[in-house]
């Protein structure tokens, strides 16, 4: 591989990527089977977590900007960590609210600054190529193994909980490999502004 750090990069972001989409996916059937929601509190939450989702972009793009792409990736796993363990130990509806709002601030973040780092790690000759790659197969493929685990997980130990903290395993893979990534100290200016105006 010619580009190891990037390489690296994309195996964290397979892993934590796994266990974000695999929070959404399974975040309103985890609240109505362990914590008996309705229908109109799931609406009211899931409302709740998109707009701290857009608060939490806004707010760790001006982070992103202050101390790189990479490190409020790190700093955004931690705050997974959290989610998943407030969710855990979550008895009732109040707390889990707490959380949706935690998890909202988080997951915005994690996803623009993934991007960003993407667009700093990418060479300019190869970004359409490599962002398709990034998008196309780490993407797609990262929404596959986290949810066939976390059945499993449910299927064998009965726990919703259980499988919950299943993927700590994913966003701790995640985090671990990212800490050894190396970003150039010339980044990619240019193709970081091109990334912010076509949305990729």
């Amino acid at each position: 591989m010619s580009y190891p750090d990037l390489a690296r990069f994309l195996l964290a972001f397979f892993f934590y990527n796994d266990a974000i989409l695999t929070v959404i996916a399974f975040s309103s059937i985890y609240a109505q089977n362990t914590l008996g929601f309705t229908t109109t509190e799931l609406i009211g939450f899931f409302m709740t977590v998109q707009t701290t989702a857009i608060v939490g972009s806004v707010v760790f793009g001006f982070v992103t900007d202050r101390i790189g792409p990479k490190r409020t990736i790190v700093m955004t796993l931690f705050i997974w960590f959290v989610v998943i363990f407030m969710a855990i130990l979550s008895q009732g509806k109040t707390l889990f609210f707490v959380t949706g709002l935690v998890a909202g601030l988080s997951m915005g973040s994690s996803q623009a600054a993934s991007r960003s780092l993407m667009a700093r790690l990418t060479p300019k000759e190869h970004i359409t190529e490599f962002f398709g790659f990034y998008d196309g197969t780490f993407g797609k493929a990262s929404a596959i193994v986290g949810p066939m685990v976390f059945g499993l997980v449910s299927s064998q130990a009965g726990s919703q909980k259980t499988a919950l903290a299943s993927l700590l395993v994913f966003f701790g893979l995640g985090l671990a490999i990212m800490t050894g990534v190396r970003t150039s100290s010339t980044a990619h200016g240019a193709i970081d502004e091109e990334i912010r105006h076509t949305g990729y």
